[in-house]
Parts: structure tokens; C-alpha cells; sequence
């Protein structure tokens, strides 16, 4: 989490000049560094919808987006978020195994990449100030081509 150093240049503390910036944990990103991640698995014609929960836990926590989801043409459309999480696996994206997950089984690996910067991307936390400015907390998020959806999440 960035806090902002919202002092002016050596703006005196107890008389003291302050200088200086401190930042703790994942350095926030802005949002244009997102769109070319974002943009690559919504133009995809094969990914009808993907989506994910963002929320502080209520037990000690930070911020932070969870259960990112993709539903592709492929999918059943009985399938809810929850059935297609990308921690469990999608099944019509394919995943990856072996020692450093290096081998590749399904439909289309450059597909799955694409899905998987952008899941990497959301769950690391480096676009967390503007996810949470853009749709609150807590959120379930709903993207699709000609618009994005958010409700209110039951989360831990």
C-alpha cells in the first residue's frame, strides 16, 4: 500500500524540516499500465465475461482482489463464478504443469498467457488504489464487452 506524502516540501515537523516519501508494501501502478492486460482478454471473441471480488477481509487484512474468474464460449452456461476461478483451474483455458509449470495442456496457449498476465496483474496488488477508486469495497466486478457490472460481495 502507497500512503501518499501528503506534506509540502520540508514542511517542519516540532519545528524540524521533513523530506522525504515512505512507502510500504506493493508500489500501486496506474491504471494505464492495466489496459493493454485488461484490453488483450476482452477484445479475445472466444471470453464472453471475466471478472473478480475485491474487498478488505473483515478479519486483519488488506485490500486486495480474490477470485478472479473467465467464462469462455466453452463454458456451460450454468457455470457461476465460483466454477470457473481461475485458482481451480478453467477448464476451456487449459493450465500449466510440471516442476516450473513450463508444459501446457488445452485448447490455446496464447490465450491462457493472456488470461493469466491479467489475473497475475490483479491478484499481485499493484492496481489496488485504482480498483478500489473505480468500484469499491466490497465489490464482485463483472466486465464485458459493451460495459462493467458491480454488486455488493459477501466475502470472509
Amino acid at each position: 500500500m502507497h500512503f501518499p506524502d501528503a506534506r509540502a516540501p520540508y514542511t517542519p515537523f516540532l519545528g524540524l524540516p521533513v523530506e522525504g516519501a515512505a512507502e510500504y508494501g506493493t508500489r500501486q501502478r496506474p491504471v494505464e499500465e492495466l489496459r493493454p492486460l485488461f484490453e488483450a482478454v476482452l477484445h479475445d471473441p472466444t471470453i464472453i465475461e471475466f471478472g473478480w471480488q475485491q474487498y478488505t477481509p473483515y478479519d486483519p487484512g488488506s485490500f486486495g482482489v480474490r477470485y478472479i474468474w473467465v467464462r469462455t464460449a466453452e463454458e456451460p452456461p450454468a457455470a457461476t463464478a465460483r466454477d470457473l476461478w481461475l485458482m481451480d483451474g478453467c477448464p476451456s483455458l487449459g493450465d500449466t504443469y510440471g516442476p516450473n509449470r513450463e508444459h501446457y495442456r488445452g485448447p490455446d496457449r496464447d490465450r491462457f498467457e493472456r488470461v493469466m498476465a491479467l489475473h497475475r496483474a490483479l491478484e499481485e496488488g499493484g492496481f489496488n488504489d485504482v480498483l478500489r477508486q473505480a468500484f469499491g469495497d466490497p465489490t464482485a466486478v463483472t466486465v464485458r464487452r459493451d460495459g462493467i457490472r458491480v454488486a455488493p460481495c459477501d466475502h470472509d
